[in-house]
C-alpha cells in the first residue's frame, strides 16, 4: 500500500501540534494557552492531553498544571541520537580528572532536582563518589545552581514559588533571599559552589557547559574541603573551563 504524503488525521496533526507547542515554548505551558494558542476545541483538547500524558510523551505539574515533554519523547530520542550523552562526555571528564586528581561529574537539570550523568573519581585516598543517576535539590548542589542560573527570570519565578527548602546539611541554603544573593555571583562569576551545602567535607565546584546560547549541563568538581583552597580554586577554575568549552562545541555539533 502506498502512503499519501498530502493526506493527514486530525486527530494526529493536533497531537503533534501539541507536541511542537510544548517543545518550543519558553515556559512550560497551561491549558487555557494552548487552548487560545492552539485553537483547538477544549474537549478535544482535554482527551488529547490525556492520551499523551497518559502515554508518557508529556508530563504535568503537581503544583502548576502546567505540561512539559515528557520522558517517552527522551527515550525515543536516545534511540535514534547516537552515542549515549553519558559515552560522549566521558573522556571530557577523564581529562579534568587526570589533570586535577579530583573527582569530576556531568549534571543536566530534571525539575527541580540535578542527575548525574556520568563522573570519575579521583584516585586519591580521600575523595568522594558522584553516583550515575543520582540526584540532589537544585539549590543544593554547585552544578545545580548553575542549571537555577541559566533559566530564565520566568522559569525561576516559578521554580521559587513553590519551593521547600530541606537543609540536607547544616551549611544548606535555606531562604530564597539567600539563594538569590549566590545565584547573583554565579551569574557574575561563571562558577557555582556548595561549600558542605550537600555532603560535609565535601566542596563542590561547577561552572556551564554551553555553546552560542545553548546550555547542555554543568560540569562539576567534588573536592574534599581540607584540599580546597584559593591557590588550587584557581586551578579549577582554569581547567573547569577549558574543559566544558571544548565539552560545549562538542556537544552542540552532535545534536
Amino acid at each position: 500500500m502506498k502512503l499519501d504524503p498530502t493526506s493527514s488525521v486530525k486527530s494526529a496533526d493536533r497531537a503533534f501540534d501539541i507536541l511542537e507547542y510544548v517543545a518550543d515554548a519558553a515556559e512550560p505551558p497551561s491549558f487555557s494557552q494552548m487552548l487560545v494558542d492552539l485553537r483547538i476545541p477544549r474537549s478535544s483538547l482535554f482527551h488529547l492531553l490525556n492520551n499523551l500524558l497518559g502515554r508518557g510523551y508529556l508530563e504535568q505539574d503537581s503544583v502548576t498544571d502546567r505540561y512539559r515533554v515528557g520522558d517517552h519523547v527522551r527515550q525515543l530520542a536516545k534511540k535514534i541520537s547516537g552515542p549515549p550523552l553519558a559515552t560522549l562526555v566521558a573522556p571530557f571528564l577523564k581529562q579534568l580528572t587526570n589533570e586535577l586528581n579530583e573527582t569530576a561529574g556531568f549534571y543536566v537539570g530534571d525539575g527541580n532536582t540535578v542527575e548525574t550523568i556520568a563522573s570519575t573519581t579521583s584516585s586519591q585516598a580521600l575523595a568522594y563518589t558522584m553516583k550515575v543517576g543520582e540526584r540532589a535539590p537544585l539549590y543544593a548542589v554547585s552544578s545545580g545552581k548553575i542549571t537555577l542560573s541559566r533559566m530564565s527570570p520566568g522559569e525561576f519565578d516559578a521554580y521559587l514559588k513553590d519551593l521547600k527548602f530541606e537543609a540536607v546539611t547544616p551549611q544548606t541554603i535555606t531562604s530564597k533571599r539567600g539563594l538569590r544573593e549566590d545565584l547573583a555571583i554565579v551569574r557574575q562569576t561563571g562558577f557555582a559552589h556548595s561549600r558542605e551545602e550537600f555532603t560535609p567535607g565535601i566542596t563542590g565546584m561547577a561552572t556551564a557547559v554551553e555553546h552560542n546560547g545553548r546550555f547542555f549541563g554543568a560540569l562539576n568538581l567534588a573536592v574534599p574541603t581540607v584540599r580546597f583552597n584559593d591557590e588550587r580554586e584557581a586551578v579549577f577554575r582554569r581547567q573547569l573551563a577549558i574543559v566544558a568549552a571544548a565539552l560545549g562545541q562538542m556537544l552542540a555539533s552532535r545534536t
